[in-house]
C-alpha cells in the first residue's frame, strides 16, 4: 500500500465500486433503512479507527503513545461525527439548525482531509502488503470520503458554494477548540501532543510544504484556508457534474424501456 502504486490504485477503485454499489442498493430502499445502513457503516468505521489506534499503541516499537493519541485529530473526529451526521436530517427536532453545518463539514473538509491523508500518509503507514493492519489507516480515511459522498448521492445533502466557504469557517472554529485541547495536553500531559498537526506536520504532504515555507507552529497552517477554498468549490462543481451524468443515464435507460414496451 504505497500511494499511487498499483495496490493503492486498485484499493481506490474498489472503494469507488463499493460507493456505487451501496448507492444502487440503497436508492430505492425506505428512508430509515438507508440511514440505518449508513450509520452501521459509520460505526464500523469508528471501530476500525479505534482498533487501528490501540493496535499501534500496544506495540511500543511504533512510538505511538496514548498520551499523544487522544481522539482529536481531525480525521478521527470525522469518524465520530459521521455517526450522527448520516442519521440526522434538517428536520431533526431542536437541533435541525445544526445539521446542515455538520453535513457541510463532513462533505467538504472531512472528505477532503480523508482523501489527502490517503494520498500523502506518513511513511510509517506505507509499504506494507494489502493484508496488514496499516490498511485500516487507508480504509478509515477512504470511508471518511465514501460516507459523505453516499449521503449526498442519496439526496440527504446537496452541497452549495456557500456551504463550501462556510465549512472553512466551521472548520476554523473547531480547530480553535482542538488547539485549546492541544495546548492543555502539551502543558499538563505530554509535550509531544500534536493534534491537527499544529506543532509539526509529521510527514503530511501539503503541511510539510507550508512548514518549510513558514516554520511557525500553528501559524503555518493558516494559508490552508485560502488554498483549500477553490478546491472545495471545485467539489461542488464535480457533484453537479455527477448529478447531470446520473440524470442522463436514467433518461437514456427510461427511453430504452419505452422503446422496448
Amino acid at each position: 500500500m504505497t500511494p499511487f502504486g498499483s495496490t493503492w490504485s486498485l484499493f481506490l477503485v474498489g472503494m469507488l465500486a463499493v460507493t456505487i454499489a451501496l448507492h444502487l442498493a440503497l436508492r430505492t430502499r425506505p428512508d430509515r433503512v438507508r440511514r440505518a445502513t449508513m450509520v452501521g457503516i459509520a460505526i464500523l468505521n469508528w471501530f476500525f479507527s479505534t482498533w487501528f489506534t490501540f493496535d499501534r499503541i500496544s506495540h511500543p516499537e511504533n512510538d505511538f503513545p496514548l498520551s499523544q493519541n487522544w481522539p482529536f485529530h481531525f480525521c478521527t473526529l470525522v469518524t465520530f461525527l459521521l455517526i450522527p451526521g448520516v442519521w440526522l436530517t434538517p428536520k431533526a427536532k431542536r437541533i435541525g439548525w445544526m445539521v446542515r453545518p455538520l453535513h457541510a463539514l463532513l462533505f467538504f473538509p472531512g472528505a477532503l482531509a480523508g482523501f489527502l491523508a490517503m494520498c500523502s500518509p506518513a511513511a510509517e503507514y506505507t509499504g506494507m502488503p494489502l493484508w496488514h493492519m496499516n490498511t485500516l489507516f487507508f480504509t478509515v480515511h477512504a470511508l471518511n470520503v465514501v460516507l459523505p459522498m453516499l449521503h449526498a448521492s442519496l439526496g440527504y445533502y446537496r452541497p452549495t458554494v456557500k456551504d463550501a466557504l462556510l465549512s472553512l469557517v466551521w472548520f476554523f472554529v473547531g480547530a480553535m477548540g482542538v488547539l485549546a485541547i492541544t495546548l492543555f495536553a502539551r502543558a499538563f500531559v505530554d509535550p509531544g501532543a500534536n493534534y491537527m498537526y499544529f506543532f509539526d506536520p509529521e510527514g503530511a504532504g501539503i503541511l510539510e510544504t507550508l512548514w518549510g515555507l513558514i516554520g511557525i507552529p500553528v501559524l503555518y497552517e493558516v494559508p490552508l484556508l485560502p488554498i483549500l477554498a477553490p478546491v472545495l468549490i471545485g467539489m461542488v462543481g464535480l457533484h453537479r457534474l455527477v448529478e447531470k451524468l446520473a440524470r442522463a443515464i436514467r433518461d437514456l435507460a427510461g427511453q430504452d424501456r419505452t422503446k422496448v414496451a
